[in-house]
């Protein structure tokens, strides 16, 4: 009898033990990742497709969580400044894109390549907003030298990657592909595309891509979800100067920028930062001109010190005809005599009322070319 107690003793410790061991194994395969469950993978899917982005990845794609989780977890500091820049950076990318004709949405693209960082360089040697490589930048006419790298120009490289972005839609017919080309060079796709037996459906070609463009797509989506539901997770932005506190100015001689921003009052750090396209400190003489960079309220100063001329004047930025005809009189400019060819005396009629028009049109005209006259 106790014999047989001890056999189903044994019988009911071994279905114990059994049943434990898979209790334990079902728990170590479930998702330790608390965001992928079907409920959230669903909300995510969901505010996506309300992106309405030019290309799509899976919500459950393992990459776009791994992403989403690096940019979104923990209260990500560095996320809250590539969204200050953001709002500094994105109404210049939008302007370029609408001028080619391009989505939008494309803007997130340089938080996928940069993190919005103007002066990010990779071991690769791409750089800028748009990582760009310095062959591909010469290509589409940067500059890029020991003086000048104008792919950390913001609007330089933006217009650069803007119309790169569209000769490789041009190309490949498809976004997907024309960002794994952005990636990883057009003839990798092309090669990709022959291994997939010619097939340009990107699941397809997608295989046969470098590891880091196979994860490229999902790259850009998880950027773009960040920018638009940070707010979700507890983010804010950090405070940058916004474009709209930013002046432009076109410098064509030789300027040191230390100088420039001690004699405007201005710290030299910021103006560096502010610029970080002159890799050397200065803006070298040209003919065509170079962009400079510097806060709204010191353009008059720095404009005054560019120029050289401590005793200018600023026009207004919406003359009438009688202060522009009196601005062109300062200047000895005559725009009867330039029409006609002769001295004002010389005429026999008065002008008609399309002479008169005429006249009064290219006196404007001067005045929107001056910003300012030197008062002896």
């Amino acid at each position: 009898m106790s014999k047989l107690l001890k056999c189903l003793y044994m019988a009911v410790m071994l279905a114990m033990y059994t049943s434990a061991q898979a209790n334990s194994t079902y728990t170590s395969i479930s998702p330790s990742y608390n965001d992928p469950d079907d409920e959230t993978a669903a909300s995510i899917s969901h505010r996506l497709a309300g992106l309405e982005l030019p290309l799509s990845t899976p919500a459950s794609d393992a990459h776009l969580q791994r992403k989403l989780k690096d940019y979104l977890g923990g209260g990500s500091h560095s996320t809250e400044r590539m969204l200050g820049r953001a709002n500094q950076y994105f109404p210049v990318f939008e302007y370029y894109l609408a001028k080619h004709k391009m989505p939008e949405s494309l803007k997130y693209l340089a938080v996928a390549e940069s993190m919005l960082v103007p002066g990010a360089v990779s071991s690769a040697h791409a750089a800028g907003l748009w990582q760009l490589m310095p062959a591909t930048a010469r290509e589409m006419g940067l500059r890029v030298d020991g003086t000048v790298d104008e792919r950390l120009d913001m609007y330089r490289s933006t217009e650069a990657a803007v119309l790169m972005l569209k000769d490789l839609h041009q190309q490949f017919g498809d976004w997907h592909l024309a960002l794994a080309a952005y990636n990883c060079g057009p003839g990798r796709v092309r090669r990709a595309i022959r291994s997939a037996g010619g097939h340009t459906f990107y699941p397809k070609v997608k295989r046969y891509l470098p590891r880091e463009s196979q994860q490229y797509v999902a790259s850009y989506v998880a950027a773009a979800y960040t920018v638009n539901y940070y707010g979700d997770y507890g983010l804010t932005p950090a405070d940058y100067l916004l474009e709209d506190s930013v002046a432009s100015i076109s410098v064509y001689r030789h300027i040191s920028l230390s100088r420039l921003a001690k004699a405007s009052g201005l710290s030299a750090r910021m103006v560096r930062k502010m610029n970080p396209s002159y890799v050397r400190g200065f803006v070298p003489r040209n003919k065509n001109g170079y962009r400079l960079r510097i806060p709204l309220e010191a353009e008059w100063d720095v404009q005054r010190y560019v120029w050289g001329r401590p005793n200018l004047v600023m026009l207004d930025v919406d003359p009438d005809i009688e202060t522009a005809q009196q601005v062109a009189n300062d200047l000895g400019f005559d725009a009867r005599q330039w029409l006609l060819g002769c001295k004002p005396q010389n005429l026999r009629h008065q002008p008609s009322l399309v002479q008169a028009y005429a006249e009064a049109q290219m006196n404007l005209r001067l005045f929107v070319e001056y910003k300012a006259v030197a008062m002896n």
